[in-house]
């Protein structure tokens, strides 16, 4: 059977976009913190006409992106077998990886596996989503949590310490050691103990016990 030049043409398109990557899904297989590089394993096999699957080599030295801009970051741990989104550039990386910057790609490659980059935070819908509803801010790690309520409330929940300051005071230590102060004072001109000692001192042990440390 003879093809015409519109199938003919059709065809060569269709076998040019079908060894074309766009996106995918990934899955984390290592990830160097101080780099913000990763390992990641495709996690979407290749079928081809004659019913074979072959798995997606695993992908190298990929950038992996978290909100950063202005001298403001937010990062996170990211560990083996978190999923993400695979984004493969037009054109090739390599350049641009090394130093940044307006660079020139020195291979003619287009959207290839080795030019990714990666989005963390995309999971398949059987993960539970660890928001709440869909009106506050939340931001959680492990037992703790920081609520923004639509309200503006601003809501901090942990199961351990909590310390607020800078780099030489610590806000609930200063609370601590006031209400110290005032559960060992004299209140009256007859040297008498302040009445209310007893429950600056109670405060006090509650306060302490939710008192962290600025590292």
């Amino acid at each position: 059977m003879t093809l015409s030049v519109t199938d003919a043409v059709r065809a060569a398109v269709l076998y040019q976009i079908g060894g074309m990557n766009t996106a995918m899904p990934g899955q984390i297989v290592d990830y160097d913190y101080s780099t913000q590089k990763a390992t990641i394993q495709p996690v979407l096999n290749k079928v081809y006409t004659n019913g074979d699957i072959v798995q997606m080599p695993i992908l190298n030295n990929v950038p992996v992106m978290f909100p950063r801009a202005g001298g403001a970051s937010l990062t996170f741990p990211v560990v083996k077998g978190d999923t993400c989104l695979l984004v493969f550039s037009s054109r090739s990386l390599d350049n641009w990886k090394e130093s940044g910057g307006i660079v020139s790609p020195e291979d003619p490659r287009k959207f290839d596996l080795s030019d990714a980059v990666a989005i963390v935070g995309l999971y398949p819908f059987s993960e539970v989503s660890p928001a709440l509803n869909n009106e506050d801010v939340l931001l959680t790690y492990k037992n703790s949590s920081i609520t923004i309520k639509v309200t503006g409330d601003v809501v901090v929940n942990t199961s351990n310490k909590v310390a607020i300051g800078n780099s030489t005071t610590e806000l609930l230590d200063v609370l601590s050691q006031t209400l110290n102060l005032l559960a060992t004072s004299i209140s009256t001109s007859s040297g008498s103990p302040f009445a209310f000692a007893s429950s600056w001192a109670a405060l006090k042990v509650q306060l302490d016990a939710i008192k962290g440390t600025i590292p």
